[in-house]
């Protein structure tokens, strides 16, 4: 980690992408090492069903797990107890841009401060804090390493410029300015009428019988 603090600070605000991808390598082996000393994550927080669908409304102390909150709802002895169960948070998410040389100098600083507070005896919670926030800093270090474009789009970072936006004082994202255009061109959406509902056949039409019919109901003749 002294390692690449330094490199951090040597690149400055003014260092190029390249400049950021070994950064971005070296944090990545730090964070798989700080990944393992800390508790395992999942989706649902379950270890039954970790890539499981998630329950919008679980209770407080539950896990996030629908399949298993289900049970729990039911009263289904087959199912474990909240007591029994790993309570773990759910994946590394990535921090919100944007992603600067400050915000990542930031995260280091942090980084540095909860690795000279671990130790043999340190507790996990404090050891999965330490893999969010190298985390976090490796994914500012990755996308500092990716091409930046002129048009500085957030949504569309790679996208080129769109060559008439300082006439027509558009987006200068290429993308969004196509974008603008088709919402012009389609204008306000037009509400559809309903069609007409078919009519339907209750039950079956019966033909008089003719004249002609014999007693059977078959033609004469």
């Amino acid at each position: 980690m002294p390692g690449i603090d330094d490199q951090v600070r040597a690149l400055g605000g003014t260092a190029g992408p390249e400049e950021y991808e070994s950064v971005a390598d070296l944090l990545w082996n730090v964070f798989l090492v700080a990944r393992e000393l800390a508790p395992t994550r999942s989706r649902t927080g379950c270890e039954v069903h970790p890539d499981g669908p998630v329950d919008p409304l679980a209770p407080e102390g539950w896990t996030r797990c629908l399949l298993c909150n289900r049970n729990r709802r039911i009263g289904d002895p087959s199912t474990p107890g909240v007591e029994a169960v790993r309570t773990a948070g759910l994946r590394y998410e990535a921090p919100k841009p944007p992603y600067t040389a400050d915000s990542l100098g930031e995260a280091m600083r942090r980084i540095s401060e909860l690795v000279l507070d671990l130790g043999y005896g340190s507790s996990d919670a404090e050891f999965a804090r330490l893999a969010e926030v190298v985390h976090q800093a490796f994914v500012m270090a990755r996308e500092l390493s990716r091409p930046r474009a002129a048009s500085g789009c957030a949504r569309h970072p790679g996208a080129p410029v769109d060559p008439t936006a300082a006439e027509t004082g558009g987006a200068a994202c290429l993308f969004c300015r196509g974008d603008e255009q088709r919402r012009d061109r389609q204008g306000p959406p037009v509400p559809r009428g309903r069609r007409p509902r078919p009519r339907r056949r209750i039950g079956h039409r019966i033909t008089p019988p003719s004249p002609t019919d014999g007693p059977d109901g078959s033609a004469d003749g």
